[in-house]
């Protein structure tokens, strides 16, 4: 049943990101070919502030329509009147809930894959008209990283997984946070949006206030590294940075599983629907 929810939400996200990330793409090779031939005095000057700015504008569409998009599926599906239906379905809240972040984690993965390849689109689009050999200029660049791939080791394959790891977690936990607010500010039968927003403000200061208190006691961190560096020494040098990552993934990770149980509990013990 997980798999028909994050179908569903796939499907409704694409219908109007895909569309989206094609326009930004095609406006970036736009955007190219207007500054290279205004470079080239073939058009006018007012071009060279305009196209970027269509440019920065479809880019700020993608992000502002994945968060709303991200905010409007969980409140329409699961608070609003969707979620008669919703709930209803012989499914648990935990799932309803896991659908919807591993989706919507997956659709910003997307948004920020549309604007690298979109920039690159960019840049090639000006290579490739500015008259010089684009091999020229690419080809060091790729030799660069073959120089640095060659001398990956296993501490720094371990570094690239965490850091994907924390990266993943660190969008589930933002996602996550946004969902307990709302969650809880279903709670009030009026001013939805107002309690949502105190909510979400709340959640902010409790994690500062905590950040703060364990910053004062840092030094215990010390102790731990030592007990726990030896893992992480897979070619005979010591990888603290590795450490680092591990102890944001238990710390974000456990901040996250927070938001998760007061979302589901919100939902499953004191739902309040429209």
């Amino acid at each position: 049943m997980l798999g028909k929810l994050l179908k569903y939400e796939m499907k409704m996200f694409g219908r109007i990101l895909l569309p989206l990330y094609g326009l930004l793409i095609a406006t970036s090779v736009i955007t190219g070919l207007s500054l290279s031939a205004v470079m080239n005095n073939v058009l006018d000057e007012y071009l060279m502030a305009f196209m970027p700015i269509v440019y920065g504008v479809i880019l700020v569409a993608v992000g502002v329509m994945t968060i709303v998009l991200l905010i409007n599926s969980f409140y329409k599906n699961l608070l609003g009147r969707e979620g008669y239906l919703m709930f209803s379905l012989p499914v648990s809240t935990n799932k309803l809930i896991s659908a919807k972040v591993i989706s919507n984690v997956i659709w910003i993965i997307f948004s920020v894959l549309a604007f690298i390849i979109s920039a690159s689109a960019l840049a090639f689009t000006m290579i490739g008209l500015s008259g010089e050999d684009p091999v020229t200029i690419v080809t060091p660049t790729f030799e660069e990283i073959a120089h640095t791939l060659s001398q990956v080791t296993p501490t720094m394959i371990i570094n690239i997984i965490l850091g994907i790891i924390v990266l993943i977690v660190i969008i589930s936990l933002m996602i996550i946070r946004i969902y307990a607010a709302m969650a809880i500010g279903s709670q009030w039968n009026e001013h939805r949006i107002i309690g949502s927003i105190l909510a979400y403000g709340g959640f902010q200061i409790a994690e500062a206030v905590i950040m703060t208190i364990l910053g004062m006691t840092g030094y215990a961190s010390h102790y731990i590294f030592a007990l726990l560096n030896r893992p992480f020494d897979m070619d005979g040098v010591a990888n603290p940075f590795g450490f680092g990552l591990l102890i944001m993934i238990v710390g974000f990770g456990i901040v996250a599983a927070i938001y998760w149980f007061v979302t589901w509990y919100f939902l499953e013990k004191r739902l309040n629907l429209e």
